[in-house]
């Protein structure tokens, strides 16, 4: 559908139109196309929230918005970020709609944000309304030169932001957290691309996100612990049981709820041999199945809470997305209150 700028009393051959006129009218459309970000973003949230892009046939949220919005891949990440950071911190909505901030800038805060806790440095709500505040009415390039002071890993980030030589140019290429950090590139063959995809849809539930960084840090870590393991370097741990506070009794102490037992491994790899290793999700109307390998999850046909059983013929083999969205189709959206 063609927007109709006579709708909204705008002639639409810009020529003829006097200075004055032409002046008001711009400054009408940028207003109104600042109305028109905050409702877009609103729509993206809801529809992650819902996982609606799942029952249409597409694997993200990423995917929906390059294949049926037509955006590319530059708008639609920027877009996304946004809105995921609107769904955190509902508050920026207003400076959005003014136009203080704009989505370029958020997309950056929302690499800061990620990397950051990735580095095990997190930043509370309040943190991050800060930040946010101290970025408004900034350039981007500003806005990222100033998160890049502020991180962590600011060689990381620069390279995310295009802005290494600055980095190097800059007072904090000599700081001693910057000359921490290495660079690390690989160049791999489609063989090897494909074993790194592997790993990434089998591992998907233990590392901390989908980036390459997260999959070198994950491997990292375990060949060292089973080196270190190996060569009897490790602690042992001590299995005595914690000293009770000296003011509870043992008698007094809150016994945890029973948790649901796991799956027995027979049971799982039935599942997973059946799926063939792929999401068993259908779709009636397009007669096709996702048979998508990332982060596959057993799932209960009938939900256990609603009387099912751990009976193979009740159980199917989703990955997260189709979870995720059966689960908000059977019990609704959890959202903050």
């Amino acid at each position: 559908m063609k927007f109709d700028v006579r709708a909204l009393n705008i002639q639409e051959n810009v020529k003829q139109l006097s200075d004055k006129v032409l002046i008001d009218q711009t400054d009408f459309l940028v207003e109104h196309e600042r109305g028109i970000t905050i409702l877009v973003l609103r729509h993206l949230r809801e529809i992650e929230t819902r996982r609606l892009f799942a029952d249409l046939g597409y694997s993200s949220m990423f995917e929906y918005c390059i294949k049926r919005l037509r955006y590319s891949e530059a708008e639609a990440l920027p877009r996304l970020r946004s809105a995921r950071l609107m769904t955190e911190l509902p508050e920026i909505e207003k400076q959005i709609e003014e136009g203080s901030l704009n989505v370029t800038n958020l997309s950056k805060i929302q690499s800061f944000v990620r990397a950051e806790k990735a580095a095990q440095h997190g930043l509370s709500k309040d943190a991050k309304l800060e930040l946010i505040a101290h970025c408004q009415n900034k350039s981007t390039r500003k806005v990222a030169q100033e998160l890049i002071q502020r991180s962590h890993q600011p060689a990381l980030l620069a390279e995310k932001f295009h802005m290494t030589s600055t980095l190097l140019n800059s007072e904090i290429s000599n700081s001693d957290e910057t000359q921490h950090y290495s660079k690390f590139e690989a160049l791999l063959d489609s063989t090897q691309r494909e074993l790194l995809q592997e790993f990434k849809n089998l591992y998907a539930h233990d590392l901390q996100d989908g980036t390459n960084i997260s999959v070198l840090t994950y491997l990292l870590t375990k060949a060292v612990q089973h080196k270190k393991k190996k060569l009897g370097l490790t602690a042992k741990k001590d299995n005595a049981p914690l000293p009770l506070s000296p003011t509870v009794k043992k008698e007094t102490r809150v016994k945890s709820s029973p948790q649901r037992k796991p799956l027995p491994v027979a049971t799982k790899r039935f599942i997973w041999k059946r799926a063939n290793g792929c999401c068993e999700q259908y779709d009636g109307k397009s007669k096709l199945r996702c048979n998508s390998k990332f982060a596959l999850q057993p799932d209960h046909i009938v939900p256990l809470a609603l009387g099912g059983s751990d009976e193979v013929t009740n159980l199917q083999l989703l990955c997260r997305v189709h979870n995720s969205r059966r689960s908000i189709k059977t019990f609704g959206i959890r959202r903050p209150t």
